[in-house]
């Protein structure tokens, strides 16, 4: 198993737009590709700082990941969403 951790902050002036698009076209997202064990999302309880949210997303694999970032319809969404937000980082997690 293996975790893919994305952390952002919200564009300035965006903040309604983001929540419309979480609620919307961007809910689960991710659950709704296969290999997906489990979605977890944060929002910093300090406001300002920065990552202001964090998504953990657990898979079975690397690979399975791989067809989910490839996917037309995953990038569509993800075009998306990098429109409405900024400071953008992503790791690959395991296990230690």
């Amino acid at each position: 198993m293996i975790t893919f951790e994305y952390r952002f902050d919200i564009l300035p002036g965006k903040a309604a737009d983001y929540e419309r698009y979480v609620k919307g076209p961007g809910k689960n997202i991710w659950s709704k590709y296969r290999g997906v064990r489990a979605v977890r999302k944060y929002k910093s309880m300090l406001g300002g700082s920065s990552p202001q949210r964090v998504v953990q997303v657990d898979l079975d694999s690397l690979g399975a990941l791989e067809a989910i970032l490839a996917d037309a319809n995953f990038k569509k969404a993800k075009e998306k969403f990098h429109g409405l937000v900024t400071h953008v980082s992503d790791s690959l997690l395991v296990s230690a």
